[in-house]
C-alpha cells in the first residue's frame, strides 16, 4: 500500500462488506461546492467528474476519478465547507466514510493514513495539471488528455465507456466542437468510436 494512492479490488470489497455503496446516476451530483464534508467519498465502480461550475454553468474540470480512488478528504479532515463539485460520469457506485467508520479502518490497517496522504497528493498533482491545460492545450489535446486519465482506470484498459455528450460535459466545450476534436483523434488512427464507448488504438498519454 505504500505506493498507492486508491484502494485494490480486495480492500474495496472489504470495505463494501462494512458500508453498502451508493448508486448515483449518470449527470447526478455526489456533492456541492459549500456542502458540509461531513465524509468523505471512495469510488467503487464507474467515474467521478470532480471540478466547479461557475455562475454562467460553466463547467472547469479538475479530475476524473475511477475505481479506487479517494475524493472529499479536504473537506472532511480540516472542517471547511466542500471547495469543489463531483457529478457521477455514466453512473457510479460510492460509499461514503465518515469519522466512526475511519476509526475502524484505521485501527484495523495503519497503512490507511499513507494512502489518505497519497490520495489528497495526487489530486492536487492532477488539479494542476489540468488547470494548467486549459491555459495551454487546444479541445483535441485536452481530449486526448481526458481520455488517457479515463483508460487507466478502465477494466480493459482501451475502452472508455462514456458518450460523446459526457465528454463534452467534462471538457466544457459544445457537442460540435467534441465531435470534431474526436474526429481528429480518429482521423489520426488513434481512436475508433463506438456506441457509448472509444477504443483507444494505442496508449493516450495521461498528462500532456
Amino acid at each position: 500500500m505504500a505506493e498507492r494512492s486508491r484502494l485494490s479490488m480486495r480492500e474495496l470489497a472489504d470495505l463494501a462488506a462494512q458500508r453498502r455503496p451508493q448508486e448515483f446516476a449518470d449527470g447526478q451530483f455526489v456533492q456541492h461546492q459549500g456542502d458540509p464534508g461531513d465524509a468523505f467519498w471512495v469510488v467503487v465502480d464507474g467515474h467521478v467528474a470532480v471540478g466547479r461550475y461557475a455562475e454562467d454553468g460553466a463547467f472547469t474540470l479538475f479530475a476524473v476519478l475511477g475505481t479506487g480512488d479517494l475524493f472529499g478528504e479536504l473537506a472532511f479532515f480540516t472542517g471547511v465547507p466542500r471547495q469543489v463539485d463531483a457529478v457521477a460520469s455514466g453512473g457510479a457506485a460510492l460509499i461514503a466514510i465518515d469519522r466512526p467508520l475511519l476509526r475502524r479502518l484505521m485501527t484495523a490497517d495503519v497503512g490507511w493514513a499513507e494512502l489518505l496522504l497519497r490520495s489528497l497528493s495526487r489530486q492536487l498533482a492532477g488539479a494542476l495539471d489540468l488547470i494548467d491545460s486549459e491555459r495551454r492545450l487546444s479541445t483535441v489535446e485536452r481530449l486526448a488528455q481526458l481520455l488517457g486519465v479515463m483508460a487507466q482506470d478502465s477494466a480493459t484498459g482501451d475502452i472508455v465507456r462514456v458518450t460523446q455528450q459526457q465528454l463534452a460535459h467534462l471538457l466544457g466545450v459544445s457537442r460540435v466542437t467534441l465531435g470534431a476534436a474526436l474526429g481528429e483523434l480518429a482521423g489520426q488512427g488513434l481512436v475508433e468510436r463506438g456506441y457509448r464507448h472509444i477504443r483507444l488504438c494505442r496508449p493516450l498519454p495521461p498528462r500532456a
